[in-house]
């Protein structure tokens, strides 16, 4: 399995003086590390990492390889979506494949567990979920599930949710998704090609698309109330453990 990491942005908006969003540091660790280190289940024999924005400092900090596992590099010139940026790597992707957002936080990822369920449901696209607020699943995706646990809908942006499930940037993903971004086409508003349209035009088309509960809580850092609000929760993890301990 290739795992897919995406780490083209700019960041503007966390208002940091940073080379790259990446290295906005939650806690201990900066954003890049806590998503290298979903690399360390053992699953994966390459990593594909998507740069753009000042891409030589995330080449030099990560440099050749990681852990042993070879690093391939391909630049997103044009920052146009997730999709987009996937399908710049699409040539370098010969088989199954994990992508993960270089500006998000899992907490307690359960990566192994997650590629289990993606083999054994043969499905071509399950989607990381955590369990989270109406107001934050509107941030990002919602979807409809149906008797069988199949998405039959996707919806970015949400002014509904249909269940309390926040959909997360770390999805696995079978290559006849790839197919899917030749005639995708960009959002009517943001002019952007997105991973929900990208989703929802396989389930369309009748591909198999599942959800999988990834990990303990997920942070999307893109402001830095969300810095806040991630740190925060470290802080009262390590409350707690020092209270039972």
């Amino acid at each position: 399995m290739q795992y897919i990491l995406l780490a083209a942005g700019r960041g503007h908006r966390l208002g940091l003086n940073l080379t790259n969003k990446c290295f906005a540091k939650i806690y201990d660790k900066t954003l890049l590390d806590y998503n290298l280190e979903l690399s360390a289940s053992g699953l994966f024999d390459e990593i594909i990492v998507i740069v753009g924005y000042n891409a030589k400092f995330i080449k030099e900090y990560i440099g050749n390889k990681y852990n042993g596992i070879k690093i391939t590099y391909v630049n997103q010139e044009s920052l146009l979506g997730i999709a987009h940026a996937v399908k710049q790597a699409a040539p370098y992707i010969h088989t199954d494949f994990m992508m993960a957002l270089s500006d998000e936080i899992h907490i307690n990822p359960q990566v192994r567990k997650m590629a289990n369920y993606f083999s054994a449901t043969g499905a071509d696209c399950v989607c990381g979920t955590v369990t989270d607020t109406p107001q934050n699943i509107k941030k990002a995706y919602t979807m409809n599930l149906n008797k069988d646990g199949n998405i039959i809908e996707l919806v970015e942006k949400p002014d509904h949710c249909f269940n309390l499930y926040k959909g997360t940037g770390l999805c696995m993903m079978k290559p006849t998704m790839l197919r899917l971004l030749e005639n995708l086409k960009p959002n009517a508003v943001r002019k952007e090609y997105e991973m929900g349209n990208w989703i929802q035009s396989g389930i369309e088309q009748g591909y198999i698309c599942k959800t999988f509960q990834v990990s303990d809580a997920n942070f999307n850092i893109n402001e830095q109330i969300d810095m806040v609000e991630a740190t925060t929760y470290f802080e009262h993890l390590k409350k707690e453990m020092r209270t039972t301990t």
